[in-house]
C-alpha cells in the first residue's frame, strides 16, 4: 500500500521513518520531494570497465566535485546525494521517481536504481545517492537545494526480516559502485578470487548460457 501525504507525516511523527531535515512543504499527495545535494562524483571516459577487475574499478572511480551546482553533460554520469537523510523501518520500502519539471529538462535522476530497501539506515539516517544523466544531447546545470525526485513510500504486508543488509546503509558520500566487492563471488573466477584482466572466464560463468 502506497502511503498518502498524511500517512507520510504520521510515519515521520511516529518514528517509523526519518526524513532530516523535514519540510512540510515538500509533502505531496503520495510522496515526499527530495532535494539535490553534493558532493558530486563525475564518471566518464571511454575505457572498458571490466567488472571482474579491481584495478578497472579503481580507474573508473571518477572525480569528485563540491560546489553549489553541477553541470550535466550527455557524455557523463554524475552521482549526487540528497539534501535529506532518510531512514526506513523494516515495515516500509521506498521508490525514487523523477519529478515532471526535471524530466522535461531531459534529466534522469536514477539510471535504474530506484529501490530504497525496507529497513534502510533505520536508526542512522543516511542520504540517498542519485545517478544523474541527460538525454537528448542537452547540457543542464542543476543547483543544490533543487527538488529533483519523489520518494514514494509503501508499507509491506509484514516487516522485512533476515536477508543481507543494504551495502549503502550509513553512506555519507557519493561512493562509486561496489559491484565486485559485494557480488563478485557470484561471477568472478567462478566464485573464487577475481580473475586477472584479460583472462578467460571459467566454464559455466556469466555469458556461457548457464
Amino acid at each position: 500500500m502506497i502511503l498518502s501525504g498524511a500517512e507520510i507525516r504520521q510515519a515521520v511523527r511516529s518514528g517509523e521513518m526519518g526524513i532530516t531535515p523535514f519540510d512540510d512543504r515538500l509533502v505531496k499527495r503520495n510522496s515526499y520531494l527530495l532535494r539535490l545535494s553534493g558532493p558530486f562524483r563525475r564518471l566518464g571516459g571511454d575505457e572498458v570497465l571490466d567488472t571482474a577487475d579491481p584495478e578497472s574499478f579503481r580507474r573508473a572511480e571518477g572525480t569528485v566535485e563540491d560546489g553549489d551546482s553541477v553541470l550535466l553533460t550527455p557524455d557523463t554520469l554524475v552521482l549526487a546525494g540528497t539534501h535529506e537523510r532518510v531512514a526506513l523501518a523494516p515495515s516500509l520500502v521506498g521508490l525514487l521517481s523523477g519529478i515532471s519539471n526535471v524530466a522535461r529538462l531531459g534529466v534522469q535522476v536514477h539510471a535504474t536504481s530506484q529501490l530504497v530497501n525496507a529497513g534502510f539506515a533505520y536508526g542512522d539516517p543516511s542520504p540517498l545517492v542519485l545517478e544523474l544523466c541527460t538525454v537528448g544531447g542537452r547540457r543542464v546545470r542543476l543547483y543544490r537545494g533543487t527538488p529533483v525526485c519523489h520518494l514514494v513510500l509503501a508499507r509491506l504486508s509484514a516487516p522485512a526480516t533476515g536477508g543481507v543488509p543494504s551495502a549503502r546503509t550509513g553512506q555519507r558520500g557519493t561512493d562509486p559502485s561496489r559491484l565486485l566487492e559485494q557480488f563478485g563471488h557470484f561471477y568472478a573466477s567462478g566464485g573464487a578470487e577475481p580473475r586477472k584482466p584479460g583472462a578467460a572466464r571459467p566454464p559455466g560463468g556469466v555469458g556461457s548460457g548457464a
